[in-house]
């Protein structure tokens, strides 16, 4: 299988995405012989009713089970999360300093949208609003866009439990001392640049390295800046995993 295969990775997808979401990085990582999990987190790829019914722990949970069984697979382990999931990516590296590296794609330092900051004063709104439009990312590749799976609608209830996933993550950042990469998109609408910025200084990762992506939005994994991340992931692996 040879000397990649004993370094694995674990992809992590944003909220209300899908694996779909990492498949282009997977295949990307598959063609240079690493070990894959993409995986799939509760109440995705499922239905909004289940999303509803699942609580943020739940999500670090099984995320966390996927990474003990990556760790029993490979030697080198690294982490790499899209939006949530490059939340999730946080915070297992602060709960599991033996991780090799963490890289965040477009990940979030905090709720990016003040309504997320009312329904946690007011969660009654969960009661008069229990569905809202998911509003798609900015894209630029119109033609991936086309064919994007994410749920039409956000359950109210699981905006919440995103918010507490994001409160907790930010709180602990300073406990993060694995190296990190994080990645943003220039364009991105939804989670903006200088959420990238703060968690570089939140961190306290000696080795730590911050990319701005010059084409795509939000969905850097699958939009059109997708190639300059790929480049960027090889190249700060590569320097990692040299004995």
């Amino acid at each position: 299988m040879g000397e990649n295969a004993q370094v694995g990775f674990l992809l992590i997808h944003g909220f209300t995405g899908t694996h779909f979401d990492m498949e282009p990085l997977e295949n990307f990582l598959k063609n240079r012989k690493y070990t894959i999990l993409n995986i799939v987190l509760p109440g995705h790829e499922t239905s909004e009713d289940d999303l509803e019914t699942k609580k943020w722990f739940e999500w670090t949970n099984y995320a966390q089970e996927k990474l003990e069984q990556l760790k029993n697979m490979c030697d080198k382990i690294f982490v790499i999360g899209l939006s949530m999931g490059g939340a999730i990516t946080l915070f297992l590296g602060y709960r599991n300093p033996d991780i090799d590296g963490l890289i965040t794609l477009a990940a979030p330092f905090k709720p990016p949208d003040w309504k997320l900051y009312v329904l946690r004063v007011l969660p009654f709104i969960v009661y008069l609003y229990p569905r809202h439009p998911n509003i798609d990312c900015n894209w630029e590749d119109l033609d991936t866009k086309e064919v994007h799976k994410c749920y039409a609608k956000i359950p109210t209830r699981s905006a919440l439990q995103l918010h507490k996933l994001l409160i907790n993550v930010k709180r602990n950042l300073y406990k993060i001392t694995t190296p990190i990469l994080i990645l943003q998109s220039k364009n991105d609408d939804t989670v903006s640049l200088k959420h990238a910025k703060q968690i570089f200084n939140n961190v306290k990762s000696k080795d730590k390295k911050m990319v701005q992506i010059e084409k795509g939005g939000h969905v850097i994994s699958v939009d059109s800046g997708r190639e300059q991340a790929f480049a960027v992931i090889e190249d700060w692996i590569k320097e990692r995993i040299v004995q």
